[in-house]
């Protein structure tokens, strides 16, 4: 083995023997441990249309985390409160097949408050009224089932990007609710679903309660202190910003994670488009 060969093997055993201190080098130094600056985001990969058997589907790849959605559509009877509103239902799944950290059985405190938090940003990606077939009678369900295929980090931004992409995809057939059978008819016509409000994610951490990430992979969120997830619209509004975790962020730390977050806006846009 070669000089370069063992700095090489000497590294890669600091990093599984202590991994903290570790990642304290580069932090310390203004760098990460993969060479990416402070706020600077993984390449994002979005390809719609990955499950053929799905009415909408995407897949994204946020560096090597790597997330599917797919939506399935059913017809069923409307809430009585809301008798022209269809249902958008979202599933977060974080299964031992994409890191070891999860276990099999009930979902994990991750995965449920991921799908919590994505199904509250949901309400604002569509106008329900657009899946009535019928008033008070019939109107779309759709439930939309995120998979993590791959953990490496940052999963929530991935989850809501794999989302609105799929929603994007998503073509309903045009159907029509017959009063005499109470039967509902589908054309081969089918439809696109119109996004009200495309939603631009950007999660920071608050590594070792000292350095501020974007992006942050598997092993920075294990040392991670808080987190932020910071939401924009397609307009440039702040339409979310959730903190999580007991770490102390300034203002100007929040200022500075939403001027950052708008800049990574038009990346997810480029991607989605």
């Amino acid at each position: 083995m070669g000089e370069a060969g063992q700095a090489t093997f000497a590294m890669q055993t600091f990093e599984r023997i202590h991994p903290v201190e570790f990642q304290r080098r580069f932090l310390s130094q203004s760098t990460r441990h993969t060479g990416r600056e402070f706020m600077q985001f993984r390449s994002l990969q979005v390809i719609k249309g990955a499950i053929s058997t799905a009415q909408g589907s995407a897949t994204v790849r946020l560096g090597n985390t790597t997330v599917v959605c797919g939506i399935k559509a059913e017809v069923c009877e409307p809430d009585v409160k809301q008798p022209s509103s269809g249902y958008l239902t979202t599933n977060v799944e974080l299964s031992p097949m994409c890191s070891a950290r999860f276990r099999p059985g009930a979902p994990s405190d991750e995965a449920q408050v991921g799908s919590e938090h994505i199904h509250r940003l949901s309400a604002h990606l569509l106008d329900l009224t657009q899946l009535c077939i019928e008033t008070g009678r019939a109107v779309w369900s759709l439930s939309a089932d995120i998979v993590c295929l791959k953990h490496d980090g940052n999963v929530l931004d991935a989850a809501v990007i794999a989302l609105v992409a799929a929603l994007e995809d998503l073509q309903l057939p045009r159907a029509e609710f017959d009063s005499a059978t109470g039967m509902v008819s589908a054309e081969r016509t089918m439809c696109h679903v119109e996004v009200k409000r495309g939603l631009f994610p950007a999660t920071f951490t608050l590594v070792d309660d000292m350095y501020v990430v974007a992006d942050a992979d598997d092993a920075e969120e294990q040392m991670a202190a808080a987190s932020l997830l910071v939401v924009m619209d397609r307009d440039g509004k702040l339409v979310n910003v959730w903190k999580r975790g007991a770490g102390l962020m300034s203002k100007e730390t929040v200022e500075l994670c939403v001027n950052a977050a708008r800049v990574r806006m038009a990346e997810i846009a480029k991607a989605l488009h």
